[in-house]
């Protein structure tokens, strides 16, 4: 549209009824053939413009999509997260349960006293229960996912260490000046600006106004008379048109400032990421030692339940900081994760920073 311009071929055309005293009644038309004619260099700026326009409905789509990626990102962590907390908690609810049967199998025996079966059976209903709404919450959050991606399970069956920002190769430097000027934001904006500079020097050629050029002809006197004739018509306003070349060169002043400030928007955005991914690993590092230890200190614990060191109550103190680090742990790893995702959304291409999944 802007190629062609408002430039249409225009037919107009009338008819009249003419009476002369004394010479009588005489039927007479004419028609016309019009159409505005661009001055040399407005096409070209007009094929432009369209060109720009196009580049940055492109990028806008773009931006669009990434934003689309990311909410689904969202939504499969959430899902993730949720279907490993069923899982760990499943586990420990089954080592809960052989605890419980051999307190249980002891007690029977006289080797144990009351409370100690009763504080396991308590440890393994609180288990139970929140094993039951665990799955729930797995299954409704699938569900959700399902809504936007065709997945029956969010389940992870291979758990790899998150990557390290710092040694990850596989990402490009996201806040150079080449990878920001790939961001669709920016190219929208670059767009954008280019345009109002691009407008801006089309209404400066607009001072000069483009001519209308038409042909004519007519009948008159019930045919006695065939004139044809060319005309030329131009617009008058300069005042009008000055006024619009002052409004275009602002709102280009505008464009180029708003460009400059989404490109640093952007490159404050990938600052703050990288600082999100390099502080999520890092504490997922810090759990995943804590976690470890947490691990030894219950099963040392359990061993001493055994051999009569330490009580019952005491062993499921520990058993129960094991397991909260533990869904810590796994919960800032999934983190990790996603913040390496995010990360790598920002950049065309495939997401390659997800652990390996159904």
């Amino acid at each position: 549209m802007s190629a062609l311009g408002p430039y249409d071929w225009t037919v107009s055309g009338a008819g009249v009824r003419r009476e002369i005293e004394g010479e009588g009644r005489f039927n007479e038309w004419d028609v016309a053939l019009e159409r505005p004619v661009r001055l040399p260099g407005k096409a070209a700026i007009d094929r432009e413009l369209g060109r720009l326009m196009v580049r940055r409905a492109a990028a806008e789509l773009q931006s669009v999509e990434r934003d689309a990626r990311l909410q689904i990102l969202d939504a499969w962590f959430s899902c993730v997260n949720a279907a490993e907390r069923a899982v760990l908690l499943e586990q420990d609810r089954v080592l809960m349960q052989s605890v419980a049967d051999a307190v249980g199998l002891r007690r029977r025996r006289g080797d144990l006293a009351e409370l100690d079966e009763v504080l396991a059976l308590a440890e393994l209903a609180t288990l139970n229960a929140e094993v039951t709404a665990a799955r729930m919450v797995a299954l409704d959050t699938a569900k959700m996912l399902a809504t936007r991606l065709e997945v029956t399970s969010c389940a992870v069956e291979n758990w790899d260490k998150p990557a390290i920002a710092a040694a990850d190769s596989s990402v490009p430097d996201l806040e150079s000046a080449e990878q920001l000027g790939l961001d669709p934001l920016v190219q929208a904006g670059a767009a954008a600006a280019e345009s109002a500079s691009l407008a801006a020097e089309r209404a400066r050629r607009d001072r000069l106004p483009d001519p209308t050029l038409g042909v004519s002809y007519g009948r008159e006197r019930g045919g006695e008379e065939r004139l044809g004739g060319l005309f030329v018509s131009v617009p008058l306003g300069r005042r009008r048109r000055t006024a619009e070349v002052a409004q275009a060169e602002a709102a280009a002043a505008v464009a180029v400032a708003e460009h400059d400030a989404v490109r640093s928007g952007v490159r404050r955005q990938r600052l703050t990421l990288m600082a999100e991914q390099r502080r999520a690993q890092e504490i997922w590092r810090l759990l995943d030692m804590a976690a470890l230890q947490q691990r030894r200190a219950a099963a040392i614990s359990a061993r001493a339940f055994e051999l009569g060191e330490i009580s019952l109550a005491e062993s499921l103190v520990i058993r129960r900081a094991a397991l909260q680090s533990s869904l810590a742990e796994r919960e800032a790893a999934l983190t990790a994760w996603h913040a390496a995702a995010v990360r790598a959304a920002h950049v065309a291409g495939p997401l390659d920073h997800l652990p390996d999944s159904n």
